[in-house]
């Protein structure tokens, strides 16, 4: 990314002020450490005051594809408990390759339960892979690319769901990730954290792709027993109105949030990110929430600051991107997605 021009009144300040701190002894780049940076956030066309947020599960099963429950079951709990997207998943090596879909099949009606039904899949031969927003399903796939290619060429999205669970180096991922547009993610947290490895190892790709490319978060319940699985590990959408259009775009540019819920829905409510917002002028950017005890900002998978202000001059020790987790009581965690962040003074 090239650095901006200075525009003719910066370079007059230039030259009249950089000369003076030169003989005080300052660095000739100090006046633009406070102002020249880039930082792309995904939340940046977010309006806070009008946009719904929105609980969606993208990883879930019924007794199509193995769990204990019927669909319609699966379908009125999440319901219940808030939900207003879901993507039904069952394994396809458990059952015909088609997913468990539509939802009229099961005697549900999405509009009805004022719900965003997603069409979905989880390809289970290869390395588990969440196909998403197509009809997509195949028990003999032979790679995860045989799989990938068909999900893109029908339309769909696709994330790798519990990376932890397989012998998948970091490099193995980053070139998935190159290769393939559609596959905009991964699991950061399944069912309460089961992998605990999966952000340390997200992180470590985020530090390799960014600027070329995003890598989003996602929080699955992977829901295979009603009674214990559900509520724990979810997303929140932040979209104008919900709609399969709007829930599809909010995922692919990155326009949501993970949360983990150790307690499930017994536990006190998980915090709210009230909005989220980049001052490139002052290089900085700044979170306001509700029902949190503190927020952490990290990056390339360390903690580089607490607090809900992040001054980036501050933490020289930020790598290309920083995101943030906000952490609520009883170990609820809501963390967004990596923001971009470049300082101009450092671009040769």
């Amino acid at each position: 990314m090239r650095p901006r021009p200075l525009s003719r009144y910066s370079r007059f300040l230039a030259s009249a002020i950089i000369p003076v701190l030169i003989t005080i002894g300052l660095p000739a780049d100090y006046i633009y450490s406070q102002s020249e940076w880039d930082i792309e956030s995904p939340y940046v066309s977010v309006d806070w005051e009008r946009d719904g947020q929105y609980k969606a599960n993208f990883h879930t099963h019924t007794t199509v594809g193995g769990a204990g429950s019927e669909p319609q079951t699966v379908i009125d709990r999440y319901r219940e408990l808030g939900y207003g997207i879901l993507a039904l998943t069952d394994h396809d090596d458990n059952s015909l390759a088609e997913p468990t879909w539509p939802w009229e099949e099961y005697g549900r009606e999405s509009k009805a339960l004022n719900m965003v039904a997603i069409q979905g899949n989880e390809i289970s031969e290869v390395h588990h892979i969440g196909s998403l927003f197509s009809d997509y399903g195949d028990p003999d796939a032979q790679s995860e690319e045989e799989a990938l290619e068909e999900i893109g060429r029908r339309g769909g999205v696709a994330l790798f769901h519990h990376p932890g669970r397989y012998e998948k180096g970091v490099e193995w991922y980053v070139e998935m990730y190159r290769c393939y547009d559609h596959l905009i993610g991964q699991e950061v947290y399944n069912r309460n954290d089961r992998y605990p490895g999966d952000r340390k190892s997200w992180d470590a790709i985020l530090s390799k792709l960014y600027p070329e490319r995003p890598v989003w978060g996602f929080a699955s319940d992977d829901m295979h027993n009603l009674e214990k699985d559900i509520g724990i590990s979810w997303n929140v959408v932040i979209v104008p109105e919900l709609t399969s259009d709007m829930v599809r775009e909010a995922l692919e540019q990155g326009r949501f949030f993970f949360v983990n819920d150790p307690t499930g829905p017994v536990g006190a409510p998980a915090p709210v990110i009230e909005s989220i917002t980049a001052d490139e002028a002052a290089g900085s950017i700044r979170i306001e929430a509700s029902g949190h005890e503190y927020v952490e900002w990290l990056s390339e998978g360390a903690v580089i600051h607490r607090g809900e202000l992040l001054n980036l001059a501050e933490v020289p020790e930020a790598g290309t991107y920083v995101r943030a987790e906000v952490h609520g009581p009883d170990g609820i965690i809501i963390g967004t997605q990596p923001i971009q962040i470049q300082h101009q003074a450092r671009q040769e």
